[in-house]
């Protein structure tokens, strides 16, 4: 997700994914090299507030850009992951599961998958009064993306985020990205999804 002032451990992480992507074209891997655009807002309550805006407004930041050309990569080479899109592929998916059953429980209004491998429940939708589903939580988002990775035709997913405490307000904490994991594959992603976590050092885990 990219809220603008960027900062360094951001723009590192997209550099480091950059740089595999490269690797991966020269060795004739069939490889993309994606970002996902937070064009919603306010969408996880307190947390991920960044200005809507139009897709037409959007253009890779300065930084990006330098890194891309400084790499031989063309701009069109970016996939865009708009996150407004990825939440509604998460709801349909959510949808569908849900008339189901498919371990999914509704709780104080809220919507959960529970029995979940490492997890006692995870939270898909929150309560809207307008929606008898409610509006995607976190995990349903991050669930979306493997899914349209996977539609996109990929097998395997290798996503770097930068979680240093200067990027708390795009990322308050990695389990929600983990959970979305988990839900991707109980919805039946087959997808193979690896996330690795960049710290303010530049360490990279995986949790």
């Amino acid at each position: 997700m990219i809220d603008a002032p960027l900062n360094d451990g951001t723009i590192n992480s997209f550099r480091k994914a950059a740089e595999l992507y490269k690797m991966g074209k020269e060795k004739n891997y069939k490889i993309g090299l994606g970002i996902l655009v937070n064009n919603i807002g306010d969408a996880c309550g307190s947390y991920c507030k960044a200005k809507p805006f139009s897709k037409t407004d959007f253009s890779l930041p300065k930084e990006y850009t330098d890194i891309l050309n400084g790499l031989g990569i063309g701009i069109k080479e970016v996939k865009i992951y708009w996150e407004k899109h990825i939440r509604n592929r998460g709801k349909k998916k959510f949808l569908r599961q849900a008339k189901k059953g498919d371990n999914i429980i509704l709780a104080e209004g809220n919507y959960w998958l529970k029995d979940v491998d490492g997890y006692e429940k995870i939270l898909l939708s929150r309560k809207k009064e307008q929606d008898k589903y409610g509006s995607p939580a976190c995990p349903l988002i991050m669930a979306g993306l493997a899914l349209e990775q996977e539609r996109d035709g990929f097998g395997n997913s290798l996503n770097i985020y930068y979680i240093g405490n200067d990027n708390i307000r795009n990322i308050p904490n990695y389990f929600v990205i983990e959970k979305g994991k988990k839900v991707a594959e109980r919805f039946g992603a087959k997808i193979n999804v690896k996330n690795i976590y960049m710290n303010e050092d530049g360490v990279m885990s995986n949790v």
